[in-house]
């Protein structure tokens, strides 16, 4: 599935699950089992969403520290001279 059509499938599915959800809560009230697991699955759904819209890319803690140490050392040459 592309990204973009993705995106579009998940916000209409979004829009959904919350329209779902507040009915279940106005009829059934906010503590039911029902409107509980619609807010659950309203939850993944966003997760899903925003999974899909983040174009952060990943990095490990070593490499982001390595990074860290040479912008440091680029510091304290540059105070230095």
């Amino acid at each position: 599935m592309g990204r973009l059509f993705k995106q579009k499938w998940l916000l209409m599915r979004i829009n959904q699950k919350r329209t779902e959800m507040i009915s279940l809560g106005e009829s059934l009230g906010l503590c039911a089992e029902e409107t509980i697991k619609c807010s659950q699955q309203l939850d993944q759904l966003l997760n899903d969403y925003s999974k899909c819209t983040s174009d952060i890319i990943p990095f490990t803690f070593q490499e982001s520290s390595s990074e860290f140490g040479q912008y440091i050392k680029s510091l304290l040459k540059r105070t230095a001279s």
